[in-house]
């Protein structure tokens, strides 16, 4: 999977079949292929809509949780040993978590009131969205800018000035995407083990967790291992280095309570930028988006 899997389709029921026998049900969740929720994780479900069987292999990896000992990040295992991350069968670099880039639940809540104002979309897995940036059909390699894209939210941008200051890895960082996304508890929402695509995204990818805490698995196919990190409320993220490409990534479903939500932001490659269309998305997130549209009813999350 890549960043396509967040353009899901709305919500609505899918059409009754016109073949003998009961129509499939209702379409309550966004997902196709193999991706899944606490809505469509039932077989008869998922044949009904033409699903394919949910695939979960990292949810069954050799697990370790990244700590921070004497200064120094390192791979603690459940039979006791300690590994640093560059020893691990694919070295991980380029992962760093940075606490409290919001000050204090007031602050918090008053965010969560703006995004709240802008409406939310159906996704995959379980998740709603919000995106700010340009459209890009991934498998053809083409990128659009529509008309609606005006920027990014006032808070968006507040936010990751705070990040970029807190490391000199982001030097440079220049957004070109803004992405919310809601998971929900009760929804089963989740995010399925991916690396987030190389033709359109840059390096550097920053992430910061609303609402309640959740964790980041970092999973690497080659050796079936799985690498968890504690991301606390209020916390950003920075993914970048081996833990960009060579890791996938992803949110397990029992891993939200209650609501989250991710606000991520994605820088463009160096050739991407370059282009014409690069600049006009450049320059257009580099504005502040100040009206937002008109609220959809059927797709705010209850």
């Amino acid at each position: 999977a890549t960043a396509a899997a967040d353009n899901g389709a709305d919500d609505g029921a899918a059409s009754a079949s016109s073949s003998s026998g009961p129509p499939p049900p209702p379409r309550l969740c966004s997902c196709v292929g193999i991706r899944s929720c606490g809505l469509c994780g039932d077989p008869a479900v998922r044949e009904a809509r033409g699903l394919h069987q949910a695939r979960a292999p990292a949810a069954s990896a050799p697990t370790a949780v990244l700590q921070v000992r004497e200064g120094v990040p390192v791979a603690c295992f459940g039979d006791g040993r300690v590994l640093r991350l560059d020893e691990l069968p694919v070295p991980l670099h380029g992962f760093e978590v940075f606490l409290d880039v919001i000050e204090g639940e007031a602050e918090e809540a008053d965010i969560l009131k703006e995004i709240e104002a802008w409406p939310w979309e159906s996704s995959q897995s379980g998740r709603w969205k919000q995106d700010f940036g340009p459209r890009a059909n991934f498998k053809r390699q083409l990128i659009k800018v529509p008309d609606t894209f005006q920027g990014l939210p006032r808070y968006g941008h507040e936010l990751l000035k705070r990040v970029v200051g807190r490391n000199t890895a982001l030097e440079g960082f220049q957004p070109v995407e803004c992405l919310l996304l809601r998971y929900e508890e009760e929804r089963g929402a989740n995010h399925d083990f991916h690396v987030d695509d190389t033709w359109l995204w840059g390096e550097r990818i920053v992430g910061v967790t609303l609402g309640s805490p959740t964790v980041f698995t970092l999973y690497d196919p080659a050796s079936h291992l799985a690498v968890r990190v504690a991301l606390p409320r209020r916390s950003a993220y920075l993914i970048s280095g081996s833990a960009r490409y060579e890791w996938q990534h992803g949110i397990l479903a029992e891993d939200i309570r209650g609501v989250r939500t991710a606000i991520t932001f994605r820088e463009l490659t160096r050739e991407t930028a370059d282009t014409d269309l690069g600049r006009l998305a450049l320059a257009r997130a580099a504005a502040t988006a100040t009206a937002a549209p008109e609220r959809l009813p059927e797709r705010v999350p209850p």
